[in-house]
């Protein structure tokens, strides 16, 4: 026979494995008062060890909750059983900042020479709930599916023939430009009215819209334009259009598609009292914090669409709703709810995000991100080549405006950019894969790490590798040092879009 474990070497055991659990656990008496804790029950609710041991367990009761835990928990001392809480049921504990987090939990009992002791087991199930959420979504959508699929043929017949007699009354009405402007609104409508009941086929099969690299003010321009001939008068549209925007990954049908429905909202928030729409189209640098607290959005330039109302607002009890497929607050005939929950997935599958700003009587903001488009393919005079490593080009300038600027002079000239507005940023780039780029362009005035310290890191990195130093402080440091720091080639800023594109190819030994 196996000797048995010694008492004091099984009571190391248990509390290693209590300490370890992956679930929150915690004893108490019972009077409710915590004895033991263990390090995900510190983890889960946010308070230390020492904040909760000796404290009442209604501590991490929702505040809500807290009154009527006492006679619940003296009903389950007098029938002490074990049990599981929570499955099937909304059950929350309370964190110490004072949000609720979704909980399942089970009981058990001990009985001990010193009286019985309650064991929990909390479990946090908000990753789970997630997952039930967005699967809950993806119902809607296969609802949506199987609607699409019922009324599409029926529903482009009809639109067929609006599309087909608004063309006959347009010929009949050739003198008369009013009413001629009048039909081609109607026979546009019609054209995306069909183009929507794809989209929606398209989504309920998952199948990929044909995408490729385009700017985004075109196919925002031609949704003001139907925009302006539908509003009342009282809703003015003003748009605003920055040169330096980035060019997109996308299907214009799907730029027109966001902006419609977007601004469509903001004037229906203005339906009783007209205001002014704003549409605005700009660059922004997207930061590693910012995107990593959006979910799969990526950090790098991106193209902004804002568009603002001032209208109404939205209540707080209807902007966690405002993306579910079917929910709307419009009355029946007026909306079906799946304007902005088509938007919403049309910009995720852009690997895009967007931001709701929005307070009660003073107007709504939608801010959508969508990254710029970068691509490892150029086109020559002979079509399209695959894209090698000397025209895959690093780029690093700490303002975000000239950053973009440089990265449309430079794709328009054939080369693949990648992006950043700081040195670490590029530097873990490049140690991702060092012989992935061809060439290294960076601002040498950035804070935190100049150009020249960021040059002798990629330089350690990627020997040999080209860089051209642009900066705006002529004279800070003379040419021979540049060349002994490794620095290939100077521009001083500011610098002409012909001049960057001379450099970078004189730098790679190309012809123009």
């Amino acid at each position: 026979m196996g000797r048995s474990v010694p008492r004091e070497t099984t009571s190391n055991i248990f509390l290693a494995a209590f300490e370890r659990c992956p679930a929150g656990l915690l004893v108490a008496d019972r009077t409710g008062t915590i004895k033991i804790v263990n390090g995900e029950l510190e983890r889960l609710c946010g308070f230390s060890r020492e904040e909760l041991v000796g404290r009442s367990v209604d501590l991490l009761v929702p505040a809500g909750l807290a009154g009527g835990h006492a006679g619940l928990r003296e009903r389950y001392m007098q029938h002490p059983t074990a049990r599981q809480m929570g499955v099937g049921r909304e059950l929350h504990a309370r964190h110490k900042d004072g949000c609720e987090i979704p909980v399942e939990i089970g009981l058990s009992t001990v009985d001990t020479p010193d009286g019985i002791f309650v064991v929990a087991t909390i479990v946090d199930v908000s990753q789970r709930r997630d997952l039930e959420e967005r699967l809950h979504q993806i119902h809607k959508f296969e609802a949506i599916g199987v609607l699409a699929g019922g009324v599409a043929h029926d529903f482009n017949n009809i639109l067929q023939g609006i599309a087909g007699n608004a063309e006959a009354a347009r010929r009949a009405a050739a003198t008369a430009p009013q009413a001629v402007a009048a039909l081609d609104v109607v026979i546009e409508s019609a054209r995306r009215g069909r183009e929507l009941v794809n989209r929606i086929l398209h989504f309920s099969h998952n199948s990929v819209p044909s995408r490729a690299v385009i700017e985004i003010e075109e196919p925002i321009r031609e949704a003001i334009r139907l925009l302006r001939a539908t509003l009342p008068p009282d809703i003015e549209i003003h748009e605003a259009f920055d040169a330096a925007t980035p060019v997109v990954m996308a299907d214009p049908n799907e730029l027109h598609e966001i902006t419609m429905n977007l601004a469509s909202n903001g004037a229906y928030a203005m339906r009783d009292g007209g205001g002014v729409l704003d549409i605005l189209v700009e660059p922004v640098m997207v930061d590693p914090a910012f995107a990593s607290a959006r979910g799969e959005m990526r950090p790098g330039p991106h193209a902004r669409l804002r568009v603002t109302d001032t209208g109404v607002g939205i209540p707080g009890e209807v902007i966690q709703r405002i993306f579910e497929p079917f929910f709307t607050t419009k009355p029946p005939g007026e909306g079906t709810g799946l304007g902005l929950s088509v938007t919403n997935r049309i910009v995720r599958s852009l690997s895009g995000a967007i931001d709701i700003f929005t307070r009660t009587g003073e107007g709504t903001r939608f801010d959508v991100y969508l990254p710029a488009a970068l691509t490892n393919r150029y086109r020559d005079g002979n079509g399209d080549v695959d894209g090698c490593r000397e025209r895959r080009i690093l780029l690093v300038d700490d303002q975000p405006q000239l950053a973009m600027l440089a990265q449309r002079v430079l794709e328009s000239a054939g080369f693949a950019v990648s992006v950043h507005t700081s040195g670490a940023q590029a530097l873990a780039e490049l140690r991702e894969d060092p012989d992935r780029f061809g060439l290294l362009i960076t601002d040498n005035s950035m804070p935190r790490m100049t150009g020249l310290e960021l040059v002798e890191r990629v330089l350690a990195y990627r020997p040999g590798l080209p860089v051209l130093m642009v900066s705006g402080a002529r004279g800070s440091v003379s040419p021979e040092k540049l060349e002994v720091r490794g620095v290939t080639r100077f521009l001083a800023k500011p610098y002409l879009a012909n001049e960057l594109k001379a450099a970078v190819r004189e730098i790679l030994g190309e012809r123009e």
